[in-house]
């Protein structure tokens, strides 16, 4: 069964704790965020593949006055 490819996050060094809390893990090898199958983050991967379907443009896709997360193309 082949494995799916790491879905990596491009997440600021000021946001690490809450990216932890949101399911994101890293990958010591490249030195980068991911997002594991079956966490939070995943269900945001899916609501951008269905963003990009539908021709939508998404920058963000989580961001407040604390925090903001940017997928990795």
């Amino acid at each position: 069964m082949a494995r799916a490819a790491k879905k990596f996050l491009n997440v600021k060094y000021t946001d690490r704790e809450m990216a932890k809390r949101l399911g994101a893990k890293w990958d010591p090898s490249v030195q980068r965020w991911y997002c594991p199958a079956g966490s939070p983050l995943a269900t945001i991967f899916k609501w951008r593949a269905e963003a990009v379907e539908t021709k939508s443009a998404v920058k963000h896709v989580a961001q407040n006055e604390n925090f903001e997360f940017d997928l990795a193309g």
